[in-house]
């Protein structure tokens, strides 16, 4: 009797350990996305200034994007943006210019619209990265 109480006893731990470890997961996977979805993708911006025109920038930017394959939706060169997309329209972003000085000195900044399941930084660092590449043979 006192084996059947003692495996019992054993089995409920286990149960009860078993059912922690469940919560905990349920905490620490949800926890953040929830912090996450009542954040503003607006507060969070990627901004470099590049030392070529506005013009260079604008149509730099516009190759960088070709070439990586993704999709200019968009273009007001007015107002200095270019609106991108890649992965059949799950990410989608907008690339703000505006000239900062006479050096010449533009701004980029991207606008996240959405971003599925890829993280803004590599989206950042994958089009900074290419607008840099374009813009190093403009001179």
């Amino acid at each position: 009797m006192r084996r059947n109480e003692r495996g019992l006893f054993r089995t409920r731990t286990g149960l009860a350990v078993v059912k922690l470890a469940l919560i905990m997961l349920v905490v620490l996977t949800v926890a953040p996305m929830a912090l996450g979805a009542s954040r503003n993708d607006k507060d969070v911006e990627f901004r470099q200034v590049y030392r070529h025109t506005f013009d260079e920038v604008f149509q730099a930017s516009q190759e960088a994007i070709e070439r990586l394959g993704w999709f200019v939706t968009g273009i007001d060169k007015d107002k200095g943006i270019i609106s991108c997309s890649f992965m059949n329209s799950k990410v989608t972003f907008d690339l703000q210019m505006e000239t900062v000085s006479q050096k010449p000195e533009t701004q980029v900044t991207i606008v996240f619209i959405k971003t599925g399941r890829v993280t803004k930084d590599s989206i950042w660092h994958t089009v900074s990265t290419e607008l840099q590449k374009v813009l190093s043979t403009y001179r």
